[in-house]
C-alpha cells in the first residue's frame, strides 16, 4: 500500500473497529459485573446464573445470525449509496427479530424448569437459575430493537451510537445490581433475582436512549413503519443469504452451551470456574470479534462499491494485525488475569483451576483471533457464509463438542484437560480457512 492508501486503511479501521471494541468491551464488563456481584453469593449462584445466561447467549446469538445476515445486505447497499434498501432490510430484521425473541421469551417466562434441566441436574443450581431467567426473559424483546438499529448505525459507518447506548447499559446494570442484589435505597436484598432486574431495566434503558437519539437527531437510519415495509423479494433474497448464517450461529451457540453441559459433568467448582474464566476471557475477546465485526463492513463496503481487489488488499492486511493483536492481548490477559479473579469469592481450589484455564485462553488467544478474522470479517463480510458455515460447524460439532464429552464422561479429565481438547478446533479451523482465503473464492456480490 502507499503511504496515503495506509492512512486511509488505518482511518477506516480505527473509524468503525474501535467503536465497536468498545461497545462489546462495555457488553462484557456488563457480564463481569453481574459475576463478580453474584460470586459475593456463592458458586452455586455464579453456576446458576452462568447456565442461566447460556440460555440467553443461544438467544443472542440467534439474534446475531438474524442481524449478520443483515449487516451484510446493509453495508453492501451502503457501498451504492441506496438509503431505501438498507430501511427495507430493517424492516425484515424488525419481524424475523420479534418473532424469534417472543419465542425466546416464551419459552423461559413459562418453563424456566425445563430450560434449566437441559443444562444441569443439580436442584439448587436449578431453582436459583429458574428465578434469574424468567425475569430476564422480559428483556429480550428490548435487545432485538436495540441490536437492529445498532446493526444499520454500525452498517453506515455510525458506530459511536450503540457504543454511547451500552455505556448506558453498563452504569445503569452496575447501579441497578447494586441496589436490588444487596437491599439497597430500603429495598430488600434480593440476590439473583435482583441482578435479572437489573439486567432487565438497563436493557430497557439502553433501548430507549438510542431510539431517542436515533429520532431526536434524524441519524440517516431514523425510518417510518412505511418505510420498513419490503417486497417479497427482498425477503427472498435475504432468506438465502441470512438463512445460513442464522443456522450457523444457533448452531454454533448450541454447540457452545453443549460444552457448559460437558463441563457441568466433571462437577459444580469445574463449571463455576469455567463460568469465571469464560466471563473474563469475553472481555478480552472483544478486541478479536471488534476487529473482525470491523472487517466484515469494510469487505461488504468495497464489494458495494466494485473494488473487490482493495477488498482483498485489505483483507490480507487485518489478517496480519488480528495475530499482532492476538499477541498483545494474550499477555494482557495472563498479566491481569490474577488481579481479576480475587473479586470473586470462591475456593483456592477453583480460583486454582480458573487461573491454569485462563493462562490457556491466552495462549490461544492469537490463533482465534486470526480464526474470527477469517470466518466473520473474510468470509462472512465477503458473501461467503455457506463456507464459513461449513467450517463453523465441521470444526465445533465435529470435533470440539465429542471431545469435550469423551473427555468429562469417558476418559474422566479434570476440567482443564476437558477445555484443552475443546481448544483442538482452533487448530483445524486453519485447515479449511487458509487455502480458502488464498483462493478468493470468497468474494460475493449478493445484491
Amino acid at each position: 500500500m502507499t503511504s496515503n492508501k495506509n492512512k486511509n486503511f488505518y482511518k477506516i479501521i480505527l473509524t468503525l473497529a474501535v467503536p465497536i471494541i468498545i461497545q462489546n468491551l462495555i457488553t462484557s464488563s456488563l457480564n463481569l459485573v453481574d459475576n463478580v456481584m453474584i460470586g459475593t453469593l456463592g458458586e452455586n449462584e455464579i453456576a446458576a446464573v452462568g447456565l442461566a445466561n447460556q440460555y440467553f447467549f443461544i438467544f443472542m446469538m440467534s439474534m446475531t445470525g438474524i442481524t449478520g445476515g443483515t449487516s451484510i445486505f446493509l453495508s453492501q447497499y451502503y457501498g451504492k449509496k441506496d438509503t431505501k434498501s438498507i430501511k427495507n432490510f430493517m424492516g425484515i430484521t424488525f419481524v424475523i427479530g420479534t418473532i424469534v425473541a417472543s419465542a425466546f421469551a416464551i419459552l423461559a417466562f413459562f418453563t424456566p424448569v425445563f430450560v434449566m434441566k437441559i443444562f444441569t441436574k443439580d436442584t439448587t443450581v436449578i431453582n436459583l437459575g429458574v428465578s434469574y431467567l424468567r425475569i430476564v426473559s422480559l428483556s429480550y424483546i428490548f435487545t432485538i430493537v436495540t441490536l437492529t438499529f445498532s446493526t444499520a448505525l454500525r452498517s453506515t459507518g455510525q458506530a459511536s451510537l450503540p457504543m454511547a447506548g451500552s455505556i448506558i447499559g453498563i452504569l445503569s446494570n452496575a447501579g441497578f445490581n447494586y441496589i436490588f442484589i444487596f437491599g439497597k435505597l430500603g429495598l430488600p436484598a434480593m440476590g439473583v433475582r435482583g441482578a435479572a432486574l437489573g439486567t432487565t431495566f438497563s436493557r430497557l434503558l439502553e433501548m430507549l436512549f438510542v431510539v431517542t437519539i436515533i429520532y431526536a437527531k434524524n441519524y440517516s437510519v431514523k425510518c417510518k413503519l412505511n418505510e420498513l415495509l419490503f417486497t417479497k423479494h427482498q425477503f427472498k433474497n435475504f432468506m438465502k443469504t441470512a438463512t445460513p448464517v442464522i443456522f450457523n450461529d444457533i448452531m454454533w451457540s448450541l454447540g457452545i452451551s453443549a460444552y457448559s453441559i460437558a463441563y457441568a459433568k466433571v462437577g459444580t467448582n469445574a463449571l463455576a470456574s469455567m463460568q469465571i474464566a469464560i466471563t473474563i476471557n469475553n472481555l478480552f475477546n472483544i478486541f478479536g470479534t471488534g476487529l473482525a465485526a470491523a472487517t466484515a463492513i469494510i469487505i461488504g463496503n468495497k464489494i458495494g462499491e466494485s473494488k473487490k481487489d482493495l477488498a482483498i488488499e485489505y483483507t490480507h492486511k487485518i489478517s496480519k494485525i488480528s495475530v499482532a493483536l492476538g499477541i498483545i492481548i494474550g499477555l494482557t490477559l495472563i498479566l491481569t488475569s490474577p488481579l481479576i479473579v480475587k473479586l470473586f469469592n470462591i475456593t483456592c481450589e477453583t480460583k486454582a483451576i480458573t487461573l491454569t484455564v485462563l493462562k490457556i485462553m491466552a495462549i490461544i488467544t492469537p490463533l482465534r483471533f486470526f480464526n474470527i478474522t477469517m470466518i466473520i470479517g473474510a468470509f462472512r463480510g465477503g458473501g461467503d457464509v455457506n463456507y464459513a458455515i461449513f467450517t463453523e460447524l465441521i470444526c465445533v460439532w465435529g470435533i470440539a463438542v465429542p471431545l469435550s464429552f469423551i473427555g468429562a464422561t469417558i476418559l474422566h479429565l479434570n476440567i482443564i484437560w476437558v477445555y484443552m481438547l475443546v481448544c483442538f478446533e482452533e487448530i483445524v479451523k486453519l485447515f479449511f480457512e487458509i487455502p480458502r482465503f488464498k483462493s478468493n473464492r470468497w468474494i460475493k456480490e449478493v445484491i
